[in-house]
């Protein structure tokens, strides 16, 4: 909680919140931001993540509710936390309220079902990518994470869990987990398979029923449950999602309308009641993988004192859990070291009142329920004499209507009214003259002395108002306080006896047990120790990249900056170290703890200069696309301003840009003057087009030390760096250093092949390369890279020359 209230102070500031995954771990505090913290924002996620996302909640505070009083959010704060979910799909770009230009766009991340990278532009330029737990590998339900539509981003999001981490292969885990089944259901004991609610539990239940239906697995004989609050609703939604499943699910539901979730062996669990009634021996797919709550904790208290019984833990969690002291025993186990298998647990329990616990709740409970029919028979009868009042026509003789004065001495008469809702009437005030009293003679009196000569008789009457049934355009308006049913009271049956028999003065007769509805309820708590005798086993059914696969991933985006979470202090570092050593990453690597704010803006490190005109009548632009780019090589002047500019040489200073092997950048020809950026982050010199009036006026976010600056103080250098204006200015030929070539486009394969038929060339595929004429063949390396190669010919020049045709070379 106390990262929570940090992020209270932030709430405002939020113009987004993004849903990776749909677990615990990813969204389980957004209800309680959404309701008690005032989060309203918009809140972007899969269709798979939303659906599923509260099912994992839905079974979360379940768990909770059945054990203890949770009060941080309840199924209402759920629901409206999920009403601002907007749903999206794969690739779909979105963009974000304001005038801020940012767009978001999800990519597959795999690990679980509709699980996202997600990468957010502005201005259609600057990337920033969030990948954390995300899975390269192909799995029997998902397919791998992609980084196709992500380049070269300039600040990566990822995460360092398995940094240090190496997984076994598919196939050894697969025979591990069919052994540890067998060898456990064959001596008549029970297996409980510890896994998350609507996550991971989709690729294990899918396996699981394969092996039921194999017949030499020999595992038909024995029963398998899945047991969770919402475990038939997962597999629900899950049969409607194949779209988002793996290729091969959706090709096999394409042509045989083959649902692979439509389980034939599983039996679906939603109390332990219901667990109890399943024969054993039986495995169980049981929700709660850090095992504090749910249905995991309960039943480890009855198994774990069998020896014939397995718990198999499939995935990690925190490290105060039980889940993670259950994996510490299981290495210990197999390591063969001694660690002790005593553990101590805070049991909950939730307990029906008895005694003199249930005769206070059901004292308290009436007089709140009288009360209750107290306050709602009084709105009642107020609104009966409002809506009486308004539906009263106007009368002749006013004073049989209204009465305009205290009566003479009078009897009140108190009207007594029975109450639906309570078993004996409420008495009314009698002395209340003006709204309830009539005197009958004294009005007979009052209207014979006032009446004219010639008038009819009149005879003393009750006053009656005509009430006026009103209506809606649906008919009569509806009370449902006259709809109320009266429970009534239970009695004893009496038995007829032919000769009833005297019972002896002093035996009374039995109370009457109360009617209750729902039995009351109190939460307790208290620890015990319990000593595991039973197998405990680790197998890694998380779906994550391991430590391997995350650093080659790494080696390929090659991020301009990096910021890890999620992660232990070792893996972190390992991966921090290991991305500097191998200069996976060009600037700055971040590695924040709990609540640190890391400033990672990108714009840091811009410069406003000016073009003069004879560096931009020298420049050669090459089309792109809507861009056109040119290779500067120039010296930057820093100058006075006109204003103050000194005549002496000393004021000008020099600083030759040399070797920039990216100084190609989008320049329009609108004026030589025309103000621009200069970029000098890393090693590119960038120059954007932008209006002059705006340049001149905004201030430098950064300035650095020049080179010839060493005699100045830093901050005399700083302000005068940013007095000065920042000018272009062209460079002597001799002075121009060479430079490789740059290729600025990302042409495909496919539209090569149509370009080649088109020119009279045969070009077709073959394992990912394009082979042409049979003289020639062209491949895109693992970084985005064309390479043409083939037999030295007219043919091969002529395919080379529509090759770089393709690109814009500076």
């Amino acid at each position: 909680m106390s990262y929570i209230e940090a992020i209270k102070l932030r709430v405002p500031q939020i113009n987004a919140v993004l849903l990776s995954y749909p677990d615990i771990t990813h969204l389980g505090a957004l209800p309680y931001l959404v309701g008690k913290c005032g989060l309203n924002c918009p809140i972007y996620a899969t269709v798979p993540v939303y659906k599923m996302g509260q099912l994992f909640i839905y079974d979360w505070l379940s768990g909770h509710n059945n054990v203890e009083d949770f009060s941080l959010f309840n199924f209402d704060d759920i629901d409206v936390a999920f009403e601002k979910v907007q749903q999206v799909k794969y690739s779909q770009t979105i963009l974000l309220k304001g005038d801020n230009g940012l767009q978001i766009t999800p990519y597959p991340a795999g690990h679980m079902i509709g699980g996202a990278i997600w990468k957010l532009t502005k201005m259609g330029d600057e990337e920033i990518v969030y990948a954390i737990d995300f899975n390269h590998k192909k799995e029997r339900h998902l397919n791998g994470c992609t980084f196709d539509g992500i380049g070269r981003p300039n600040l990566l999001i990822t995460d360092s869990f398995n940094a240090l981490y190496k997984q076994p292969s598919r196939k050894i885990r697969d025979e591990l987990l069919v052994t540890k089944l067998l060898g456990t259901v064959r001596d008549g004991g029970d297996v409980m398979i510890v896994i998350d609610t609507a996550g991971r539990v989709l690729e294990i239940a899918h396996l699981l029923d394969q092996l039921w239906q194999n017949s030499e697995a020999g595992l038909m004989t024995y029963n398998l449950v899945m047991l969770s609050h919402v475990a038939s609703s997962v597999v629900e939604s899950a049969k409607s999602q194949v779209e988002w499943m793996s290729d091969k699910i959706l090709r096999s539901f394409e042509v045989g309308r083959h649902n692979p979730f439509q389980f034939r062996y599983v039996k679906f669990c939603h109390s332990l009641m219901d667990l109890s009634r399943v024969r054993s021996p039986k495995v169980v797919l049981v929700s709660g993988l850090d095992m504090e709550s749910g249905f995991s904790r309960e039943l480890f208290y009855d198994w774990c004192v069998d020896t014939k019984n397995t718990i198999i833990l499939t995935g990690r969690s925190g490290e105060r859990t039980l889940g993670s002291r259950l994996i510490r025993i299981s290495e210990a186990r197999e390591k063969k070291t001694f660690i002790n298998n005593f553990v101590t647990l805070e049991v909950k329990r939730r307990i029906r009142l008895e005694g003199q616990d249930l005769d206070e709740f059901l004292i308290k409970k009436k007089e709140k329920e009288q009360e209750a029919a107290r306050l709602r028979l009084e709105n009642v009868r107020l609104k009966a004499r409002l809506e009486n009042a308004e539906s009263s026509d106007e009368s002749d003789d006013e004073d049989a209507i209204a009465f305009a004065g205290p009566a003479p001495v009078a009897k009140a008469i108190s009207l007594i009214t029975p109450s639906i809702d309570t078993p004996f009437p409420i008495l009314e005030n009698p002395f209340s003259f003006q709204e309830r009293c009539y005197d009958i003679i004294w009005k007979f009196d009052h209207q014979s002395k006032t009446s004219f000569k010639g008038g009819k008789k009149a005879f003393p009457m009750f006053p009656f108002h005509e009430e006026k049934t009103k209506w809606d355009d649906y008919g009569e308006i509806i009370r449902p306080e006259e709809y109320t049913i009266v429970e009534p009271t239970t009695l004893q049956p009496k038995e007829e006896e032919p000769e009833p028999k005297q019972e002896p003065k002093d035996i009374q007769p039995l109370p009457i047990a109360p009617i209750i509805e729902e039995w009351p309820t109190k939460c307790v708590s208290y620890k015990n120790r319990f000593e595991i005798l039973c197998k405990v086993e680790f197998i890694d059914f998380e779906g994550r990249s391991d430590g391997e696969s995350i650093k080659k991933i790494l080696a390929q985006i090659k991020p301009k900056q990096l910021i890890i979470v999620h992660g232990k202090t070792d893996a972190t570092l390992h991966l921090k170290q290991y991305c500097e050593q191998n200069q996976v990453v060009q600037g700055k690597i971040f590695t924040p703890t709990l609540g640190e704010v890391v400033d990672a803006t990108i714009e840091s490190h811009i410069f406003q200069v000016t073009l003069s005109d004879q560096l931009m009548s020298s420049l050669i632009f090459q089309t792109v696309k809507e861009a056109e780019l040119s290779w500067i090589d120039a010296r930057l002047l820093r100058k006075k301003p006109l204003v103050a500019q000194s005549t002496e040489e000393d004021d000008k200073e020099i600083v030759e840009i040399e070797n920039q092997p990216e100084a190609a950048a989008p320049l329009s020809r609108k004026s030589s003057r025309e103000a621009a950026i200069l970029d000098l982050y890393g090693d590119g010199t960038e120059v954007v087009p932008m209006d002059t009036t705006e340049s001149l006026q905004q201030p430098l976010r950064e300035t650095q030390p020049m080179a010839d600056d060493t005699d100045e103080p830093a901050a005399k250098r700083a302000a005068a760096v940013t007095a000065d204006v920042l000018s272009l200015e062209v460079l002597p030929a001799s002075n121009i250093p060479p430079h490789q070539a740059v290729f600025v486009n990302d042409p495909k394969l496919s539209d090569l092949k149509q370009l080649l038929a088109t020119s009279g060339f045969h070009a077709e595929f073959s394992a990912g390369v394009l082979y042409v004429n049979n003289i020639a063949c062209i491949r895109r390396n693992e970084a985005g890279r064309f390479h043409v190669e083939g037999c030295a010919c007219d043919d091969y020049y002529r395919i080379r020359e529509i090759v770089y045709a393709q690109f814009a070379i500076v």
